[in-house]
C-alpha cells in the first residue's frame, strides 16, 4: 500500500470522543481501508494510542512472526502480543471524516478535549494535548506549540472577518432603490359625474 499518513494536527475531542479528521488523513484511510474503518490501538512503548487499517495489522503479524522464529526457544513476547491486538477496538469513519475514539481506548489512552494527531507513515497517533505540553517529548512539544499557536491566529482572523461584515451591514446593489414602498388599494370608479352635485344645488 503506497498511501501514507503524513502531517499533524490538533483536533478538538466532544465528549463522545468524536473526532473530526484533518482532509489528509480521512483521505489517506479511504484509500488504504475498504471498509471505512480504523483500529485503535495502544503504542507499544509511548503513552499514546494508534489508529492503522486492517492491512497493517496483517502486516504487523507477520512481522511478529519472523521475530519469534528467529528468537532462540521460540521466547513469545505475550505483553507485546496483548497490546498489539488484544487492546485494540475498531472506529467507523463517517463520511465526512468524523470518528468516534471507542470509551475504552480513550480511559485508556488518557485522551480529553484536544487530540494531537501525529502521522507516523502507515498509521497515525492519537495523543493528549495537555499530556504532551505538560510531560511529552521536546519535538512533539514543539509541533504541539507551534499548531496551537496556528490555531488560535486562524480563530481570530475568523472572528475578524465575522465582526467586519456585521458591522458592514447588508449590501445594497448599485441600482437598488433604499427607499421602502408600500403598496396601497386601487381606487375605485365615482359613477356620479364631478359638478353633478352643484347642479342640483
Amino acid at each position: 500500500m503506497d498511501e501514507l499518513f503524513i502531517g499533524s494536527a490538533l483536533c478538538e475531542v466532544t465528549e463522545w470522543g468524536d473526532i473530526l479528521l484533518p482532509r489528509r488523513f480521512h483521505q489517506t484511510l479511504r484509500l488504504r481501508s475498504a471498509d471505512h474503518s480504523v483500529f485503535i490501538g495502544l503504542h507499544e512503548e509511548s503513552p499514546c494510542l494508534i489508529a492503522f487499517d486492517r492491512l497493517h495489522a496483517m502486516q504487523r503479524q507477520f512481522e511478529v512472526a519472523e521475530k519469534l522464529a528467529a528468537s532462540p526457544g521460540g521466547f513469545h513476547d505475550y505483553h507485546r502480543l496483548r497490546r498489539t491486538y488484544g487492546f485494540v477496538d475498531e472506529a467507523p469513519i463517517a463520511p465526512d471524516g468524523m470518528m468516534t475514539l471507542p470509551r475504552i481506548m480513550r480511559e485508556r489512552g488518557a485522551i480529553g478535549s484536544f487530540a494531537l494527531l501525529v502521522a507516523t507513515g502507515a498509521r497515525f497517533e492519537i495523543w493528549d494535548m495537555a499530556y504532551v505540553l505538560d510531560h511529552g517529548p521536546s519535538d512533539l512539544v514543539t509541533l504541539a506549540t507551534l499548531l496551537q499557536a496556528s490555531q488560535i491566529v486562524q480563530e481570530v482572523n475568523d472572528v475578524a472577518v465575522v465582526s467586519r461584515t456585521r458591522a458592514s451591514g447588508p449590501t445594497f446593489h448599485p441600482t437598488q432603490s433604499r427607499v421602502c414602498v408600500q403598496r396601497l388599494p386601487a381606487v375605485q370608479p365615482r359613477h356620479d359625474p364631478v359638478g353633478g352635485r352643484a347642479e342640483h344645488q
